[in-house]
């Protein structure tokens, strides 16, 4: 009783003086104790270059197949035999969903012989003159990627027939009732589907792999928004969405799984996990993202007591008028606020709480602010009035701090920061909508305010951080 005495002189001018020793701070090893948010998706767009994909059918696909000055013999006829040739002009390239369609004019020309029993030998031609036949060349490439980010390519002959059914577009030979379109097209297609597992190999030598290992190692370093402000992606897996295509190329929609969260602080130290298998098909887009804001407790103090300082309380023995405002952490989620006051006594008493956000006011408050036990304990004799009801009472109303705009300019940096160029030839697009709030943390050095908010993301990436392989390697 005597060292509670010690801190109160009741009597003098104000009525007496009191000098609270601020709460013990008790902060244990600072874990996170919030729940962390479900991963969602961010978009990631890898395409099939049509320049490349249609370069390797052009390399692989003859322009040209047989000779006409060269001879063939007919199965089962010795007395007759013919010759063909075919030439191919490019291929032209379009898209039917996820599917590359190329087609091709053909042009053919064929001759046949036919060495009578009897007499000279006969012979006939089409396509030698100015008018040469057309037919029309169709391949499909439905492209895939492999659980080892392999670029698969299933490739199919579609058609190649004459381009119309006009005598301008037929090869027959009218003295030995032969059909040279269908004979000569039938050789070309044997051809042609004979060296389209080429052009697959020859696709899916293109390197997606490596770049996208070097993409995935970037995506899990921290990304400075501001001084003291991080994004971190914390991509987890990877999977397949829609593939589809464009007007240029074939893209193939990939969704990373990622739990992104904007943090304050130093640069966080993240473990670095290699780049994962590719997962099965999935859409589903847009994540979940923690925001968080640190509030200092000078920061706080002061707007706290530039609001209330002057401010008075009548109690039941007194009147108490507001000097300053001190908040303080001290460990076990929970705040210390101190008073400093003048009136009918003076001195400082220290009260205790937990801090609460309120998103509709933005208002960060401690709603069950009570007197610290040795500040209670030296309220005696002549200063006991000031643990009326009216001066808790008032604190728990007015002690409130604003943190909603420091949640909105953080959400605000975070949606311009997260439009930018990750890496050369990389760039992050992102929406953020409005936060909820996901709770508050009590530090050594200030408060952290969560909230969680939904948003989309999506990775744009150019063309150049796939260049180094190409199709024709």
């Amino acid at each position: 009783t005597a060292s509670l005495l010690l801190g109160c002189a009741a009597c003098g001018e104000h009525g007496g003086t009191v000098d609270a020793p601020a709460p013990d701070i008790e902060f244990g090893p600072e874990l996170d104790s919030l729940p962390a948010l479900p991963p969602g998706t961010i978009i990631a767009p890898i395409s099939l270059d049509r320049a490349a994909a249609l370069a390797a059918f052009e390399r692989t696909v003859p322009t040209r197949l047989g000779d006409i000055d060269q001879r063939q013999q007919i199965p089962g006829s010795k007395r007759t035999s013919y010759a063909f040739e075919l030439a191919r002009e490019p291929f032209a390239i379009g898209f039917a969903g996820d599917t590359v369609i190329l087609v091709a004019v053909v042009h053919y020309k064929g001759r046949a012989w036919y060495d009578p029993p009897i007499g000279p030998e006969l012979h006939e031609e089409c396509g030698t003159g100015d008018e040469v036949p057309r037919a029309r060349l169709v391949l499909r490439a439905l492209p895939r990627l492999s659980k080892d980010w392999k670029i698969r390519v299933r490739t199919r002959l579609m058609e190649i027939d004459a381009a119309t059914p006009t005598e301008r577009d037929q090869c027959e030979v009218s003295f030995l009732h032969l059909d040279l379109t269908k004979k000569v097209l039938g050789i070309a297609r044997q051809a042609i589907e004979k060296i389209l597992p080429d052009v697959e190999r020859k696709i899916a030598r293109v390197d997606v792999q490596t770049p996208l290992a070097k993409l995935w190692s970037d995506l899990q370093n921290p990304i400075r928004l501001q001084d003291s402000l991080w994004l971190l992606l914390v991509p987890s897996a990877v999977h397949l969405g829609s593939v589809h295509g464009e007007s240029d190329a074939i893209i193939a929609e990939i969704g990373i799984t990622a739990s992104p969260r904007i943090v304050t602080g130093s640069r966080p130290i993240l473990v670095s996990v290699p780049l994962p298998p590719l997962g099965a098909v999935r859409t589903d887009p847009g994540f979940a993202i923690l925001i968080e804001g640190a509030f200092s407790y000078s920061v706080m103090s002061s707007q706290l007591t530039k609001r209330l300082a002057g401010r008075s309380v009548k109690a039941g023995g007194g009147t108490l008028k507001v000097k300053h405002l001190t908040v303080l952490g001290v460990g076990a989620g929970r705040l210390a606020l101190g008073l400093d006051f003048e009136g009918s006594a003076r001195g400082r008493v220290w009260f205790l709480g937990t801090p609460s956000y309120d998103p509709v006011s933005g208002l960060v408050s401690v709603p069950d602010l009570d007197f610290d036990t040795r500040s209670a304990g030296m309220l005696v004799q002549g200063l006991a009035w000031l643990k009326a009801n009216a001066i808790r009472e008032f604190l728990r109303s007015q002690a409130k701090v604003p943190a909603g705009a420091l949640l909105g300019h953080v959400q605000t940096v975070a949606t311009k920061q997260m439009n930018r160029e990750l890496a050369p030839g990389v760039q992050l697009n992102a929406t953020i909508e409005q936060a909820e709030p996901a709770g508050i943390l009590v530090r050594s050095n200030g408060l952290i305010i969560r909230a969680r908010a939904t948003g989309t993301g999506r990775l744009t990436l150019g063309r150049e951080i796939f260049e180094k392989k190409t199709a024709d390697h």
